[in-house]
């Protein structure tokens, strides 16, 4: 069958002028601000929702909030006495922590975990309207007010193991977390018994909530992904087929599938309502440690312990492209919000810009000195943010990216004495064509009868249409 870019690569070769320059060498990117302040390698960092702010995680025991325009520090939030902090993020603004600090143990007359009354926060104001920000140690989970810097809610753990995930709710009110094989949903709004899934015969390797919250997504090193309900803690679906280990698990955007990876080197894709198998895809030789659907919906993208990365179409399971280049293990990968990027890191401090979905190589991203455990697209996709084990945070524009995933450029026949020249890249420009899904903002004149005879392409209706304005 013939790909989209192979049919708009058709369209170009019969468009009335084609320019085509030699290949663009990969673009060169230097991080615009290197924020320093964490005396120890950062475990995380995040975007606000209007791309304004970065916070970070640190083992310094701090949590920092910083500019994202001037990589200026904002605040730093030290709570948690000096105690790893493993993760960090923004809560939803409608979100409204409790009061009361908690404590996180056994309960006296059940087997769940119980939420067991503390202390009154020493913060009046807990319940101010404020941006929030969440984060999470081994010993202590925090709720912090962007404006003010004081601490609004804290949970303290109670618990044997470490804790080696954190996944919040979309609204904010629920945080889930796993130490060793318990998982366990705690609640920031109130006081309130806290719901643990058991099921699992292994350690959980991930968890993530639905895009409504109202289920949870878990894998297994037992082989199984189970899927949950983030009030009662019932389970609701197994999904069984993986031989080995499964180490990531993941919803699609519209919640209908499940996506799972594993050491038995195979993804499968299944109905999340029925857990019926929906798709197998083989193509990786060694175990498969990291997996992901696009904001879009119709890629999948993967990485092996071999360091190489597939892309796959999401919907037949089609192989797309085959990415290698990284000489270290790739810890994370990291779509871009309009899915026309991908991100890897890797152990070794590098990080490498990918266009999608043919997986053509952009850029390398090679600043930080040691790994690069975390990274963050801004919400407008033009910024990037990576957290480093060397205890830097960088910020990068990235922009270039978006606009150099093609090098071929497309002339457009306006009258009989203008041809418009605009990059391939700006893909809606002929997406009318290929991608109708994509076409937006874009006004074309019907039928248009040009000023003097065009050669004949037999590409139909193309020669009767002009593009009289578009926006990019």
């Amino acid at each position: 069958t013939t790909t989209s870019l192979e049919r708009i690569n058709y369209f170009m070769s019969k468009c009335y002028d084609i320019v085509k320059p030699a290949p663009a060498p990969a673009l060169k990117l230097s991080p615009v601000h290197v924020l320093e302040g964490h005396e120890s390698l950062i475990n995380s960092c995040s975007f606000s929702k209007d791309g304004n702010l970065v916070v970070s995680s640190s083992a310094d025991g701090t949590v920092r909030l910083w500019h994202a325009g001037s990589g200026e520090q904002i605040a730093s939030f030290e709570g948690h006495d000096g105690t790893m902090v493993q993760n960090c993020a923004f809560i939803p603004a409608s979100s409204k922590p409790a009061r009361k600090s908690y404590i996180l143990g056994p309960s006296s007359d059940s087997d769940d975990s119980e939420l067991l009354e503390a202390s009154e926060s020493d913060s009046d104001d807990a319940m101010e309207d404020q941006p929030l920000i969440i984060s999470a140690s081994d010993e202590d989970i925090k709720v912090w007010g962007v404006r003010d810097g004081k601490e609004k809610s804290t949970m303290l753990i109670d618990c044997e193991g470490m804790l080696q995930n954190f996944a919040l709710s979309p609204d904010g009110t629920k945080i889930l977390s796993n130490m060793d094989n318990q998982c366990i949903i705690l609640s920031t709004i109130g006081r309130s018994k806290a719901v643990t899934l058991n099921g699992h015969e292994g350690a959980a390797k991930s968890l993530c909530f639905s895009a409504d919250g109202s289920t949870i997504l878990t894998s297994s090193t037992d082989g199984s992904v189970k899927l949950w309900s983030s009030e009662s803690g019932e389970e609701l679906v197994s999904y069984e087929g993986h031989t080995d280990s499964v180490w990531k698990a993941a919803f699609s955007p519209d919640g209908s599938r499940v996506l799972s990876c594993s050491a038995d080197k195979s993804l499968r894709i299944w109905n999340t309502k029925t857990g019926r198998e929906l798709c197998v895809l083989n193509g990786h030789k060694s175990p498969v440690h990291l997996c992901a659907f696009a904001p879009n919906g119709r890629w999948i993208a993967s990485v092996s312990k071999d360091k190489e990365i597939i892309v796959w179409d999401a919907k037949c399971g089609e192989e797309l492209a085959r990415m290698t280049g990284h000489e270290a293990f790739v810890w994370n990968i990291e779509f871009s919000p309009d899915s026309m990027l991908l991100l890897s890191t890797a152990s070794d401090g590098t990080m490498k810009m990918w266009s999608l979905p043919h997986g053509k190589f952009l850029a390398t991203l090679n600043a930080h000195t040691e790994g690069v455990k975390s990274c963050s697209f801004s919400p407008g996709g033009k910024a990037l943010a990576s957290s480093s084990h060397d205890n830097s945070l960088m910020l990068w524009n990235i922009s270039g990216c978006h606009y150099s995933s093609y090098v071929e450029t497309l002339a457009v026949y306006l009258d009989s004495r203008l041809h418009q020249v605009l990059p391939f890249s700006i893909v809606k420009i002929i997406s009318e064509y290929t991608w109708p899904d994509l076409c937006t903002e874009l006004d074309i004149e019907e039928d248009y009868e040009p000023q003097e005879e065009l050669p004949d392409y037999d590409m139909g209706p193309v020669h009767r249409r002009r593009i009289k304005s578009c926006k990019f």
